[in-house]
């Protein structure tokens, strides 16, 4: 007989809205791949209407619950995980499904991905942003975090920094690290023109996600008066801040249907973060598409920089130092050979998904399995 798994999410990811749902997505592929196809979903805020409010939110949580994980939900997971052999979290802030589901299916073996410390992540974000009220929720991520490293059987982490800061806080370091998988989109992206007489061109791409836009507006006040060319800003969100970053060799395109031209066109990225957590897929992206990457360690946090050819920059002066040596050696960035190479020896869904499905083997007393299922594909 078949292991029957249960996946478990806040939400459902219908469309790769930023990193998390990419990473979501991944692992979600990977589950369907090892189980096959024996996998059921259950997504917290479905049907609609079930997302909590900001007063049932903080009512859960003066209980120790992260919403959408109250008590209400706890019970719907009860039920649905009966049967089941196999219980996927996703997200640590509901870790205490780990709790909830063993109440009735005892037997129920579990894993929970952290795509993060929340809880540092948190902190962090009150004292970057002033969302102090985020600070109420504390001792409910702590609890579900707490649940998830004293139950579960597997734990999953996207960085060794996270690791360590989860053996740090919660006495456990996770079983299986493993950055995004980001899907192998090279192949249908147009070809690059040929750069003659075209402006320097540098990319960044990602969300309008606090530690994104606080860096891109570093670099459009720090950087780019140091530098040739043109900067692009692609990524959702963006386009509400595009009278305060645009200028004549700045354009913000924000949200698009598809980023692939845009990396087409591009002679780098450059991925100016100075906080944050996890790690940063749109590193990972561009790797896939075989660009150069110009970028702090925060930016590379989670990834081999140097097998991957990135360059690092902590400041103006090495962001322009690394950035004109490119202008001036334009087909250097235009394709990395060495960036396309570790995603495909690293990063790819094929090479994740041997580290994946050998740790779930590892936890379910499976014989090893050699090759990825149709997911991958």
């Amino acid at each position: 007989m078949r292991a029957k798994a249960l996946y478990l999410r806040g939400e459902r990811v219908t469309e790769i809205r930023g990193g998390a749902d990419q990473v979501s997505a991944s692992i979600l592929a990977m589950l369907r791949d090892y189980f096959e196809g024996e996998v059921e979903e259950l997504y917290l805020d479905e049907p609609p209407g079930r997302a909590p409010s900001r007063f049932a939110s903080l009512r859960e949580a003066l209980v120790l619950r992260f919403a959408p994980l109250g008590r209400a939900a706890a019970a719907r997971l009860k039920e649905r995980v009966k049967g089941k052999d196999f219980l996927f979290v996703d997200q640590s802030v509901y870790g205490r499904a780990v709790e909830d589901a063993r109440v009735s299916e005892p037997a129920c073996r579990s894993a929970v991905l952290f795509h993060n410390d929340e809880r540092r992540f948190y902190i962090e974000r009150a004292k970057k942003t002033g969302r102090w009220h985020n600070l109420l929720l504390l001792p409910a991520i702590e609890r579900a975090e707490r649940a998830a490293a004293g139950g579960a059987e597997l734990l999953v982490a996207l960085s060794a920094r996270d690791a360590r800061e989860l053996a740090e806080d919660y006495g456990r370091e996770p079983e299986l690290v493993i950055p995004a998988v980001v899907a192998d989109r090279r192949k249908e992206s147009p070809e690059r023109p040929d750069p003659d007489g075209a402006d320097f061109s540098m990319l960044f791409a990602g969300s309008a996600f606090p530690p994104n836009l606080e860096g891109v507006r570093w670099f459009v006040r720090e950087v780019m008066p140091l530098v040739t060319g043109r900067l692009v800003v692609v990524g959702r969100g963006f386009e509400e801040h595009r009278k305060e970053l645009e200028s004549d060799r700045v354009t913000v395109a924000g949200t698009v249907p598809d980023t692939a031209p845009y990396y087409a066109v591009a002679d780098c990225v450059i991925s100016p973060i100075f906080w944050g957590s996890g790690i940063k897929v749109k590193t990972a992206e561009a790797f896939m598409q075989g660009k150069t990457v110009v970028g702090t360690a925060e930016a590379f946090e989670g990834y081999d920089r140097e097998a991957a050819g990135g360059i690092l920059a902590q400041d103006a002066a090495t962001f322009a130092a690394a950035l004109s040596r490119l202008a001036a050696n334009r087909r250097e960035g235009a394709f990395s050979a060495k960036a396309r190479a570790y995603y495909e020896s690293a990063l790819s869904y094929e090479a994740q998904y041997r580290r994946f499905s050998a740790a779930m083997d590892r936890l379910l007393g499976r014989a090893a399995r050699q090759n990825p299922g149709p997911e991958a594909r």
